[in-house]
């Protein structure tokens, strides 16, 4: 069996969890990574024979099908613009892109070209939210979505990292970082699109490291959905405690849909006259041809994202469950969205920007 052939371009931890992920799938062969420094080092403890710090050598001389960017979110557009002009297939990390018009360029390009893309929003296949997914019907019209992204890795005052400045993060921080992982997930789960926001953003710190910072740790955003629901959630990075909390709530006329991110398996049904239901389930249908894979965790997730797009490279008449560039682009206008409504302190329509 031919195997497709695969560049990852960034070798940092994200990266190596992408590695290791394709190294799970029998189609796909990782032949080469780049990044800008220790390359021989680290390419030697990833058992990977060809490496690289530049990514365009990587990508003229190694006969590439697809490309993985697990890079800095100021270096995406310039990477997946190249990798597109070379005809490769794309998998970028989110966000998709520093900027909203970065993503529309990136859009416009392989809109009408025959290459597969994807923006790795994992949580979509954790078998809790496909459960919810499956059934969220039952609940009846939403008229309500609401949760919360927390962590707590930014608390100290003198932790740094470079998502801290605009400069190479983008207008948001805590936006860009995982609520655009919070927004995929409710659209993805209730069928429901954000046009709409109202954003306030707060810095606690406005240097870390001598560095002084020009983005946010704390956004709380109230949104409305093109089928009428209202919503809300806290996002955060500096909540002492909070290792990583993914919050989603789904409020419908018969009962309400929750997923506390505790399990990855396990959601509940709240009802007004009756007892809660606890759902379990432990694998998904990520082909859709009857085979279930397990799913246990975040590396898992990873796993079955990825099976999804290499099979979608194989098979394109695969109806897809990963996010494309279009989702991507959507979730970029909400965070622009968020960013120009705290700027305005107002309300700011997707449709307008």
């Amino acid at each position: 069996m031919k195997k497709i052939r695969v560049g990852v371009i960034g070798a940092g931890n994200i990266g190596k969890v992408h590695i290791d992920a394709l190294r799970n799938l029998p189609n796909v062969e990782v032949v080469s990574i780049c990044s800008r420094t220790n390359m021989e080092e680290r390419a030697k403890a990833l058992n990977i024979a060809s490496f690289y710090t530049d990514y365009k050598e990587m990508i003229n001389q190694e006969n590439l099908d697809s490309v993985h960017i697990c890079t800095t979110n100021d270096t995406h557009f310039e990477m997946a613009e190249y990798a597109i002009e070379h005809n490769l297939h794309v998998v970028l990390e989110k966000p998709m892109t520093k900027t909203l018009a970065e993503a529309k360029k990136l859009y416009d390009l392989v809109k009408d070209i025959n290459l597969v893309h994807e923006v790795h929003f994992h949580n979509r296949f954790y078998p809790a939210n496909q459960e919810i997914k499956r059934n969220i019907k039952k609940a009846g019209k939403l008229n309500l979505i609401y949760g919360n992204y927390l962590q707590d890795w930014m608390t100290p005052k003198d932790q740094f990292n470079w998502r801290a400045t605009k400069e190479a993060s983008g207008v948001t921080r805590v936006i860009h970082d995982v609520g655009t992982h919070f927004f995929d997930l409710i659209e993805y789960v209730s069928g429901h699109k954000v046009v709409e926001v109202f954003a306030e953003l707060k810095t606690i710190y406005d240097e870390r490291n001598g560095v002084l910072i020009d983005t946010e740790d704390i956004g709380v955003v109230i949104f409305k959905t093109d089928k009428g629901a209202l919503g809300n959630v806290l996002i955060s990075q500096s909540v002492p405690g909070i290792k990583n909390e993914l919050k989603t709530v789904y409020v419908g006329e018969n009962a309400t849909f929750s997923w506390d991110g505790k399990s990855v398996n396990e959601s509940h049904i709240l009802y007004y006259d009756k007892d809660t239901e606890i759902i379990k389930t432990s694998s998904i249908e990520t082909l859709k041809n009857g085979i279930m894979y397990d799913v246990d965790g975040f590396f898992d997730s990873f796993k079955e994202t990825l099976r999804g797009v290499y099979h979608k490279i194989e098979n394109r008449e695969f109806k897809q469950e990963f996010a494309d560039f279009s989702d991507g682009l959507h979730s970029m206008m909400i965070v622009e969205a968020i960013y120009q409504s705290y700027v305005k302190k107002d309300w700011v329509k997707l449709n307008e920007l």
